[in-house]
């Protein structure tokens, strides 16, 4: 080794010693997490008078709730009491910090720097070079955290007081706080028996959520993105800019909204959506497509949807919402690089290049990988689910095994829809769950520390040599 590359490969084992920790450290932060959550769930001065839950049962909840989920086996409304709400709503804004910020807090509390490629990520990102440092952006990810579910609650109080003058001002501030974290955090948890049909006649409280659950599935680099961009000024350089990511991820959002509610009209016109009309028939729709986004809040009976509504529903769960948000899913930025990946291979375009911009090759190779290792997580999930569930009462509903795939699906995207059969699941087809919500949650986030520790170098280069492909 000479002199010039000695210094480089002291610089480079120190960074993968601490990308080695890091991978540790995330799932076993959640692990821990979800640990004590179980244990508090499962004591007794957490439940109703007369309620009770089993361990399996509160590992279950506090894993989906941890996990920013919103399956459960129980009705949330009726088994837990004040404390035991309270405990969720605190596992929900742990967990619903998001992959991004999740991942700075660890690197912080472990007292190491970030890589350098994580700080050109952050750079790049954020589109202000030389001024985003990464605990300035953990406090800006933890400001629009509190500034958007605070919003919710100021908002939201008074429309709650309006529509349930019957109830007193702690319980409607408790409300108002507990959804309004729920939502910004895509958890999809409601306290109420009929999770939110209980408002779908209040179109100001569905739109507030609506909001909500989008301002958190955008991502919060792209939040701060737009906190920098100010699209006023006349002068470019001290303008900002929107970067291609946010670009990415807004436009596609806006594309899936559109899909989704379009798409939930036409085949729920006269099904779920009959007792509605005119635009509460569009408001159910555009709320429908939203929380597929992975937030989980329902106003219909997902169960009573027709099959064509609940594969779409699959897929929109499947991609999620976009990188470093509050959502899962492979992630919208992600299945727009497959797709314009795929549309330069049909225009026989050796590089993918859209909007001024050309992505490197590495990116296409990374959303690949993404979406073969999510749907193998879903595919094994469904097969065990399969074995399981087989002749119990899970697979014997209307949907059948439909009901199923729907449940494995909502989970890895840590979605929280469900047709109603996750009571009915068996102890096993519980434990699948669970771990496909895990999964789901920290998946992601282990993937992303992997992969911004150095490549080795590769001293040889092999020849080239065509395959047929199709």
């Amino acid at each position: 080794m000479n002199d010039t590359t000695a210094p480089l490969a002291t610089s480079v084992r120190p960074a993968l010693r601490r990308a080695e920790v890091d991978l540790r450290l995330v799932p076993l932060g959640f692990a821990g997490l979800i640990a004590l959550g179980t244990i508090l769930l499962a004591l007794p001065w957490t439940h109703r008078p007369g309620a009770s839950l089993g361990w399996l049962d509160a590992l279950f909840i506090s894993t989906s709730a941890t996990c920013v989920t919103g399956l459960t086996t129980v009705n949330v409304a009726e088994t837990f009491n004040g404390f035991g709400q309270a405990v969720l709503l605190l596992l929900i804004q742990a967990g619903g910090l998001g992959i991004f910020t999740a991942s700075i807090t660890l690197v912080l509390l472990s007292g190491n720097r970030l890589s350098l490629a994580d700080e050109q990520t952050i750079h790049a990102t954020v589109g202000r070079l030389r001024e985003a440092r990464p605990f300035d952006v953990f406090v800006y990810g933890c400001l629009f955290v509190l500034l958007f579910e605070l919003a919710g609650v100021v908002v939201m109080f008074p429309l709650i007081a309006e529509a349930s003058p019957n109830s007193s001002e702690w319980q409607t501030l408790w409300e108002a706080v507990f959804h309004s974290v729920s939502a910004f955090c895509n958890a999809g948890i409601s306290i109420y028996p009929e999770n939110l049909a209980h408002w779908r006649q209040e179109h100001g409280i569905m739109a507030v959520i609506n909001v909500l659950v989008i301002a958190g599935g955008i991502g919060l680099m792209t939040l701060i993105n737009l906190r920098f961009l100010y699209f006023w000024r006349r002068d470019p350089r001290r303008r900002g800019r929107l970067t291609l990511q946010s670009r990415l991820a807004l436009v596609t959002a806006a594309l899936l909204l559109l899909a989704g509610t379009g798409a939930t009209l036409l085949f729920e016109w006269d099904h779920t959506l009959r007792d509605a009309r005119g635009w509460e028939a569009v408001s159910w729709a555009v709320f429908h497509s939203t929380m597929t986004r992975t937030a989980g809040f329902n106003v219909v009976d997902i169960g009573e949807m027709n099959p064509p509504t609940l594969l779409l529903t699959v897929g929109l769960m499947f991609v999620g919402g976009a990188p470093g948000s509050m959502a899962g899913g492979i992630k919208t930025v992600t299945f727009a690089v497959l797709l314009l990946t795929a549309w330069s291979a049909l225009r026989r375009r050796e590089e993918v290049q859209f909007w001024g911009r050309r992505l490197r090759p590495k990116l296409s190779n990374v959303a690949v990988m993404l979406i073969l290792l999510a749907g193998a997580c879903v595919l094994l999930g469904v097969g065990l689910l399969m074995l399981t569930e087989d002749g119990q009462p899970a697979s014997q509903t209307s949907q059948r095994w439909m009901a199923v795939v729907f449940e494995a699906v909502s989970a890895f995207g840590t979605v929280g829809l469900s047709t109603g059969i996750t009571s009915l699941l068996t102890t096993w087809g519980k434990v699948i769950i669970i771990t496909l919500m895990f999964v789901g949650r920290v998946g992601p986030l282990v993937l992303s520390v992997y992969l911004a520790r150095p490549a080795s170098a590769r001293l040889v280069r092999h020849p080239h040599e065509e395959v047929a492909l199709g």
